[in-house]
Order: C-alpha cells, then structure tokens, then sequence
C-alpha cells in the first residue's frame, strides 16, 4: 500500500479556510471528548442518587462478617461482585519490563485506547493533503494540554471531585496523557521537518521566529519528558521538578507564537497553571515547628503547630500527608536572590503525618535524612533547640478516599505492612481503626532495621498518654531486619527500647509475607480484607503476589499500595 498524502501547495484562499476549519473542529472534538469519560460517570451517579431517592428507604443491609452476610456470598450478585474484584485486580497489575516497573495495566489499556483516538481525529478527512495531517497532529495535541494541566491538580482537580478519587491516584493519567501528547508533538515535528526538506525551505524556515519557537517548545517538552524517565528521576528529582515547572511555565507562551489557531487552548492551560499557584500559596501555612534527630538513628523528628481547624482536617484523614518546604527565614542564606535560597523555591518534599495532638494543635512527622537538600537542612536546624518555621501543605493522600468505609466497620480484617518510616502511614491508621472500628480486627506487620527507629512510635496506641505503647500491642510485630544495636532484654544505643517492651513480637529476621496473608485469610474464610503497604517496593511486590492467590479465590480484598524509597 503506497504512502496516501502529498504535498498541496496550490490550495486556493477558500480551500486554506476549509482546511483550517476541520483542523480546528477536531481539535475541539478531541478537547471535548476529554471530559466525556467525566461527565457520563458524573450523570450516572446523579442518575443513581435520583433512584435511590425515588425508591425510598434502602433494603436491610447485613452487618458485615455476619453469617448472613457471608452466606450472600454464595449468590449470583455475591459471584459477580466476586468477578468485579478479580477484573478490577487484574487491570491494576503492575507491568515490568527487564525488572523496570512500567506504570500499571489500566494505564496501558486506557491510555492505548486514548491514543488510538487521539490518531484517529488527527487522520479523518485529512484527504491526501500532507499539510493538513502534519498541523492536525500539532493541534490535536495542543488541545490536550489544558486537560493535562487539570490532571496535576492537588487542590482543585475536578477529575478528583467528580470520581471520587485522590491526586495521586488521578496523577497515574497526568503522566499517560504527556506521554501521548508528546509522542503527536514529535510526529508533527517530524512531519514538517519532513516537508522543509523534501520542498528545499528547511533553512529559510527552521529559524523563522514562529517556526522556532515551535522548535524550542519542542526542545522543552522533549526535556521534560526524558527526565521524567524513571532512571533519571530517581537519580534526581529535584533535576526533574524544576524542569517540570519551568517547562510547564515556558512551553504555552511558546506555542502562542508558533500557531496562533492554539491559543485558545494555552490560555486554558496556562490560567490553571496559575490558578493552581495562587491557590497552593493561599492555603501553605506557615508553622512554627520543633525539629529533633533521634537518638541512635538518621531519623529526623518534626513538630508543627496547626490551627485548630487545620488540625481537624488531618484528624479526620489517617494516612495523609503534607509538603513541606522552607520558608526564606529557615534557608541558609536570607539572601532571597542567592543561589541557595532559590533552590528551596523548588523544594516540596511530601511526608506522612506519623500522629496528631489536639492538646498542642501539632502533627508529627518523622522523616528519613536521605541526604538531600532539604533532609540535610532539617537536620541542621534540629542541633537548635529554637523554633523554626516550616511551610505544610496538606493534607493530602489517596487513602484519605477510602478510610470512611474502613473505619465503619466495610471490612472484617485489616492487614498493614510497614517498612522503616512507612510506619508513619501505617500506625496513625492502626490506632484509627482501634478507636472508630474496635470490631474489625487489624494486625501491624512493621519491619525497621534497628529497634532504635522505633522509639518515636512509643506513644499510645489511643493518643492518650496514660494508655499501653503501641509496641506492647500483641497486633502488632516487629522484625529487625538490620543491625539491631540491641540485645534481648537490655538497651543499646541510647535509644531507649527494649525488646522486652514488644510483646507483639521482636524478630530478628524478615517476615513472612505469604505466610502472613495465608493466615489472614484462613482465619475468616469468607470475610472480606483491606491490605495496606507502605514500605520499599518489594515489600509491596511481595504482599500483592500473596494477595492474587485469594483474590483468584473470589475473596474481597482491597488493596492500597504507599510505595516509598527507604
């Protein structure tokens, strides 16, 4: 099959205006058709709302974990909601490739889907003219631009609103649709870059202003999306965020010039880009905060005083967390133009809120010095015993979504792994669930390398500083997974600690994963889990494969992944 375009270049006034058109009409058809996915969830849920209203009082629902409950399981709907957990496990598998985690399967399925679209709105009635299907690409990509700014949304997503989701879940697509946008921005870059040649024009045009801009808003996007590769983002993320910023900032006013049939859609882009900055400096709040080291590990201990409405917030989110940054009077230079202050203009570090105190309108964090600019800082500031001033931004998380249902009793079991730090996600949930849900039963798998990382956890497992340690809980084990520092029923370190003190187990080993999820599950046998991780990745990678064996079983089981680097 011969190649179908050509090039047109006697294309009278009139037929130039035709043409423009379709350009334009498909690329807001394919602005549009990104909030139809939205709207149509967004009718059926006002359609299920009407219903439920309509119908009147809902049937007698069971009480979860009760005989009748676990017999409905049996039932046709019971075996379909069962096939709706295994299809809904199965799309969120994670894919590795030689070892590296590519993103999930969801995102691969819809984001194929997305981009077959995507393709076909840049080829329908582009005829044979190759002008016409080399300036679709480029505006039928510039037309998603607006949709991917709306997806990096943490305050005001409207995707979160209307699916009920959490930023970072929501975030997952923010990186497929960049992917597709820049894959149609380099076709169109190629296509004309094509065309020069082959018409003799590449060195007349290729500086042209307009055509360059085109060509640095390219180079900017191209910049971007390489060090988001997960090789080099890893390496440094703080070399990606400030590219990520300052190519988001740059690439709108760039187009503008390049095409001006675009603009429409860069002043959508642009005005969230900046809606969205105003309204993160408007709630960052400015906190006087303790910092502290402690003793025996490189863990940093951080305190910072909320306003009691603010503090409400996280109270009511177990789980969440904040981005915390340095404000001008806490860097090391107070020089606001030096080079080193202006590095902190690009530091939002997130971490988990490990506890709360509404005695002291405080929330703790507890953080690992990972040696990085802003770590490094903490630490510093924590040889003063004066306070100091820290920006939070919060609360955020996407467990936030789903901890309602936990804490009224969705559940028979709750299964939590912890790995390191990851316990600051882990225990403020364990102690949630003790206090709103005492029936559920819940078990805290926490793997530390040494017992000193964990004396910052020694508070009560009520908040009340009369009540038992957590580490005395007998739901919760401990394994020492490093070198521990510490003998059996003496203290080492400094720290403070005591294996004696966990009755809940202190291994010195590593858990058992599978063994654990068996037993969690052969315990109920029909009852319906929730298993959270927040640890390194093959921590996660281990729970999940336990987990597939019952969810292939027809069990319930929701599962939560807050994969971090420890």
């Amino acid at each position: 099959m011969s190649w179908p375009y050509e090039f047109i270049l006697d294309l009278s006034p009139e037929d130039k205006q035709l043409r423009r058109e379709s350009i334009a009409f498909y690329a807001l058809v394919a602005h549009s058709s990104a909030f139809a996915p939205a709207l149509a969830y967004l009718l059926f849920r006002l359609g299920l709302t009407l219903y439920t209203r309509v119908r009147g009082p809902a049937s007698y629902q069971f009480v979860p974990g009760s005989p009748v409950a676990k017999a409905r399981q049996a039932t046709s709907l019971g075996g379909l909601e069962a096939r709706w957990v295994r299809l809904a496990w199965w799309m969120s598998d994670p894919v590795y490739l030689f070892g590296v985690h590519y993103g999930h399967r969801d995102e691969w399925i819809l984001g194929s889907g997305w981009a077959a679209w995507m393709l076909l709105l840049c080829v329908l009635g582009t005829g044979r003219d190759y002008l016409h299907l080399t300036k679709r690409f480029g505006l039928v990509a510039v037309s998603q631009m607006p949709i991917q700014y709306l997806l990096s949304l943490k305050n005001l997503n409207p995707f979160c609103w209307v699916f009920g989701s959490s930023h970072e879940q929501v975030n997952r697509y923010h990186r497929v649709l960049g992917h597709i946008i820049f894959a149609l921005v380099e076709l169109h870059v190629i296509f004309y870059n094509i065309f020069l040649i082959s018409a003799g024009k590449w060195t007349s045009r290729f500086f042209a202003p307009d055509v360059f801009a085109g060509v640095v808003a390219s180079l900017a996007m191209t910049s971007l999306c390489t060090t988001a590769l997960s090789v080099l983002r890893n390496y440094s993320y703080r070399l990606f965020f400030i590219v990520h910023v300052i190519a988001a900032l740059v690439i709108p006013p760039l187009i503008w010039f390049h095409a001006h049939s675009a603009r429409l859609y860069l002043v959508e882009a642009l005005a969230v880009f900046l809606i969205d900055l105003v309204v993160r400096r408007i709630t960052t709040i400015t906190s006087p905060a303790t910092v502290e080291v402690v003793p025996g590990t490189d863990l940093i201990k951080i305190e910072a005083n909320l306003p009691p409405a603010t503090l409400a917030k996280y109270q009511a989110s177990p789980g969440s967390h904040v981005y915390l940054s340095l404000p001008a009077e806490s860097r090391p230079s107070q020089n606001l133009t030096s080079k080193s202050s202006l590095l902190y203009e690009f530091i939002y570090n997130p971490f988990t809120v490990a506890s709360t105190n509404s005695d002291t309108n405080t929330i703790t964090l507890v953080v690992r010095n990972q040696a990085g600019p802003l770590t490094n800082r903490l630490n510093m500031l924590s040889a003063s015993d004066a306070t100091v001033q820290l920006n939070v931004l919060g609360p955020y998380g996407a467990v936030s979504k789903s901890i309602s249902n936990i804490l009224n009793g969705g559940f028979d079991s709750v299964l939590l792994f912890a790995g390191g730090v990851g316990a600051t996600f882990a225990l403020p949930i364990y102690r949630a669930i003790l206090h709103e849900a005492p029936s559920t039963r819940v078990r805290l798998i926490w793997a530390i390398r040494s017992a000193a990382e964990a004396t910052w956890a020694t508070a009560s497992v009520s908040g009340d500083a009369a009540g038992d340690s957590v580490l005395a809980d007998d739901n919760v084990q401990l394994f020492l997974t490093g070198d521990m520092g510490v003998h059996e029923g003496g203290r080492g370190g400094g720290e403070g600690l005591e294996m004696s003190d966990m009755r809940g187990g202190g291994n010195h080993k590593r858990p058992n994963i599978g063994g654990i999820v068996d037993d969690t599950f052969r315990t109920g046998m029909h009852d319906s889990v929730a298993v959270m991780v927040c640890g390194p990745a093959d921590m996660a990678r281990n729970v999940r494969t336990s987990l597939k064996v019952w969810v292939n079983k027809g069990r319930r089981v929701w599962w939560h992944d807050e994969t971090f680097g420890w």
